[in-house]
């Protein structure tokens, strides 16, 4: 007897604030979808974008002469 399991991909992001640095490298763990803001500066009540970039990438930087995805 076999079993089929519905896995669903998630994907997951290597990601920086461009306003305050904080990211992926300073915490150890990839972004979800849902991640759109920097944590540490909604907690001073400011938006700020995260520069996000495929985690299947080959290194933890930026893809070249890009700021990433955001």
């Amino acid at each position: 007897m076999s079993f089929t399991v519905k896995q669903t991909d998630i994907p997951l992001w290597h990601y920086s604030c461009p306003d305050c640095g904080f990211g992926s490298a300073e915490t150890g763990y990839h972004a979800q979808e849902h991640m759109i803001y920097c944590e540490i500066c909604l907690e001073d009540s400011r938006q700020v974008k995260l520069r996000r970039w495929p985690a299947d990438a080959d290194s933890g930087a930026p893809p070249a002469g890009g700021s990433g995805i955001r």
